[in-house]
């Protein structure tokens, strides 16, 4: 009786945690649209640099990187970096556009940035969820999380077969007479 209480009770506080996801993805996606548009920025400046030497963006980094200045191999190593994350960010903003809620969870989990899941974070506020993302994934969260408590409260459940004695004799079963 306990068991079914406390998995109620954790499938309300999984669904009600669940519910705000949606939410939070719209602060991730908003913080998420700023620093790809500052890195875009920063890339761009660099590939009209380089076109003015006409180099492409891997010709400028590669030449950069191999440069007997520690500052400007260093600068090199830096743009690789900043255009590395760039893709990433915009692969994650695509992703983002899918109406599937599990491929934005997987998405999230994959392409999880945290520098800007902090952000996101430090700005967050809860609010109620009116959209079928909210309730959908209210949903899962109640089932998950009443799931993995009457899991977990199995052996309790089915204690009395688990650990029963070994010594003593079941009144359904015949004993053997010497």
């Amino acid at each position: 009786m306990i068991i079914r209480r406390l998995a109620l009770f954790f499938a309300l506080l999984s669904g009600i945690v669940t519910t705000q996801m949606p939410e939070y993805w719209q602060q991730y996606r908003q913080r998420l649209d700023g620093a790809i548009d500052e890195l875009s920025a920063i890339v761009a400046r660099f590939d009209a640099d380089n076109a003015g030497y006409k180099l492409t963006e891997q010709g400028g980094i590669a030449h950069l990187e191999a440069s007997a200045d520690p500052l400007v191999r260093a600068r090199g190593v830096e743009m690789q970096q900043i255009v590395r994350r760039l893709q990433k960010l915009q692969r994650a903003d695509a992703a983002f556009n899918d109406k599937n809620l599990p491929d934005k969870w997987w998405t999230l989990a994959t392409t999880f940035d945290p520098a800007i899941a902090a952000r996101a974070y430090e700005t967050y506020q809860p609010a109620i969820p009116a959209t079928m993302d909210g309730f959908i994934a209210g949903l899962i969260g109640f089932f998950i999380g009443g799931a993995l408590i009457h899991f977990l409260g199995l052996p309790i459940r089915y204690r009395h077969k688990i650990f029963r004695r070994r010594g003593t004799v079941s009144a359904d079963r015949p004993t053997a007479s010497a």
